[in-house]
């Protein structure tokens, strides 16, 4: 049964970059783990896995070994129509960026409850649907 949760790709990043002059790693897969079957969505997986790759030096081997649990412990919902009319609809009413339209788009065609993101604004509650959480906030 999936957690009814969402998590962004930034969160992913702290959970599988280890860096020892930051605190978010430690903090985010511990976070990560806890969760029961979080949704992601096609576009998560797709930044996750380049950021991985370009940014952090991770190998095709090493991701693929990567994706294989990951992909196992959630629930990937992939990019629709609806999906992408949402997006457009937020960015013109809520002020999203293009990209965060359609994470915010996809949490909410999977009707899930919670939005965790680090990069928007915590405590924002969109459509009477669910909340943007950023799970570093103390």
């Amino acid at each position: 049964m999936p957690a009814n949760v969402f998590v962004d790709s930034n969160i992913w990043l702290y959970a599988f970059v280890q860096n020892p002059l930051d605190t978010r790693h430690q903090r985010a897969a511990s976070f990560v783990l806890a969760l029961e079957c979080p949704v992601i969505s096609s576009q998560v997986v797709r930044e996750t896995c380049f950021n991985l790759v370009k940014k952090s030096g991770r190998t095709e081997s090493e991701l693929q070994l990567l994706l294989t649990d990951w992909l196992l412990a959630c629930e990937v919902i992939h990019s629709n129509v609806v999906q992408h009319v949402l997006a457009s609809q937020l960015r013109q009413d809520g002020g999203f960026s293009y990209w965060d339209s359609l994470i915010v788009a996809a949490a909410l065609d999977a009707g899930c409850a919670t939005l965790y993101s680090e990069d928007m604004q915590h405590g924002r509650v969109l459509r009477g649907q669910f909340t943007i959480v950023n799970p570093f906030n103390d």
